[in-house]
Parts: structure tokens; C-alpha cells; sequence
């Protein structure tokens, strides 16, 4: 139901990146709160992602530090745009960094460190060949680095 939900509310807050175009104060109000209203579902989902693995018998492969970095920045992302969600502080991000971190805070986690995560865990079970756990490990500590090197300051 989260996921219906989230790909249901999708498709009726595109305005949300108009704030500062002069739509009318009832469409901002409506695309406002559409835009609040999608954190909710959204939050079920990290809820999910992170209870699974509460308590679990986690082993920190590559594939899992990858995934918990994705649950982790991915969730920064989404408090970043629940702020930039309220359209009167919105006319205060716009065409601000702020707004280009909150960005690649939620489509780089949820793209790439989900994509590579897949990649380490379904390969070597596809291909028959084991990656180096070394290398794979310095792979994602210079992501997970740079990621936020990168982006981390533009909220500031």
C-alpha cells in the first residue's frame, strides 16, 4: 500500500517545482500539501527498510554497507525535501544549493548505491566469480565519502 501510494501521490505534486512560477495561492496549497502528504508513505517505507534489518544477523558485506548507506542518505534526502516541501520556505531554497543537495541526496542513494548493492550481491551469483571483498570495500568507502563531501556542504 506504501508503494501504490507513493507512486500515486507522484503523479499529482509535479507542481511542487512551480512554488515560484505565480500559481495561484490554492494550487500551492493543494501541491503543498500533496508534497507533505507523500512523506508519509514514504516514511512506512524507511520504517520497513529499517526494521527489517533490525535485530537481524547483518554481516557487513559490500552489498549491505551499500544498502544502509541508501536507507541512511536516502532519509536525509527526504527530510530535505519534507523543508522543501512548505511552499513559503521554498521561495527562500529556490535556485539554492540547498535544493541541488536535497536532489542528489535522494536520486544518487536511491540510483546508484541501490543499483551498485544489487550489482555486488547478484553477480557473483549470475557470473560464478567472487569479486575482491577489498576492493568492492574501498569502492563504497570512496563513494560513501565523496558522496558526501560532494553534497553535504551544499545544504549549508
Amino acid at each position: 500500500y506504501a508503494t501504490a501510494s507513493i507512486a500515486f501521490l507522484s503523479f499529482i505534486v509535479w507542481a511542487h517545482h512551480m512554488f515560484t512560477v505565480g500559481i495561484p495561492l490554492i494550487g500551492e496549497l493543494f501541491f503543498m500539501y500533496a508534497t507533505m502528504l507523500i512523506a508519509v508513505p514514504t516514511g512506512v517505507k524507511v520504517f520497513n527498510w529499517v526494521t527489517t534489518m533490525f535485530r537481524g544477523s547483518m554481516t557487513f558485506e559490500t552489498p549491505m554497507l551499500f544498502s544502509v548507506a541508501f536507507v541512511v542518505l536516502f532519509t536525509i534526502g527526504g527530510f530535505s525535501g519534507l523543508m522543501l516541501s512548505i511552499a513559503p520556505a521554498d521561495f527562500q531554497y529556490h535556485d539554492t544549493y540547498f535544493v541541488v543537495a536535497h536532489f542528489h541526496y535522494v536520486l544518487v542513494p536511491g540510483a546508484i548505491f541501490a543499483i551498485f548493492a544489487a550489482c555486488y550481491y547478484w553477480l557473483p551469483k549470475w557470473t560464478g566469480h567472487m569479486y575482491d571483498e577489498t576492493l568492492a570495500k574501498v569502492h563504497f568507502w570512496l563513494s560513501f565519502i565523496g558522496m558526501n563531501l560532494t553534497f553535504f556542504p551544499m545544504h549549508f
